[in-house]
């Protein structure tokens, strides 16, 4: 059996594979995605790629919903302690909002399955060591899988015909 778990603020993703089965849970925020899938209806070969954060668009926002929020209850005379509440409410919104995005890109590899709509995908954690291991790992034992089923496919089944 071999897993792979990562967490980043709010997303956590655990990937454990046994006795031929994939088993997948992504988490984000209050959300929770599970599945579990054959070894052999896994493509091998993940796509790899780096999901860039935008940068400018959340750090405008973090900058300017405070400072809206501030001044539309100052210019309807509302008391100062709401002003300031609204506005750390506003700022605290936006940070909740845009997390992932201040701690940079995240490199993500995904592997295609047989099953329409299911993609089993992961990215990678504080340890990239690890994360490329896994991969690989995962990668070899789809590709084991995906061989065992061809030849099992191919193979004559013998019938006892008692002669």
């Amino acid at each position: 059996m071999i897993q792979y778990e990562a967490r980043r603020l709010l997303t956590s993703i655990r990937i454990e594979v046994d006795q031929e089965t994939v088993h997948w849970r992504y988490q984000n925020r209050l959300e929770e995605w599970r599945f579990s899938i054959p070894l052999a209806s896994v493509y091998p070969s993940p796509v790899k790629s780096i999901s860039k954060a935008k940068f400018l668009r959340a750090i405008l926002l973090v900058c300017l919903a405070p400072l809206v929020a501030g001044c539309l209850l100052h210019f309807f005379g509302i008391y100062p302690s709401v002003v300031v509440a609204a506005s750390a409410l506003a700022l605290c919104y936006a940070l909740y909002q845009f997390a992932p995005q201040y701690v940079g890109p995240i490199e993500w590899a995904a592997f295609d399955t047989e099953v329409p709509g299911r993609q089993v995908y992961l990215f990678c954690g504080s340890n990239a060591a690890e994360f490329e291991r896994f991969v690989s790992k995962l990668d070899e034992l789809v590709t084991q899988a995906r061989q065992q089923a061809k030849l099992a496919e191919t193979e004559p089944t013998q019938s006892n015909t008692g002669e």
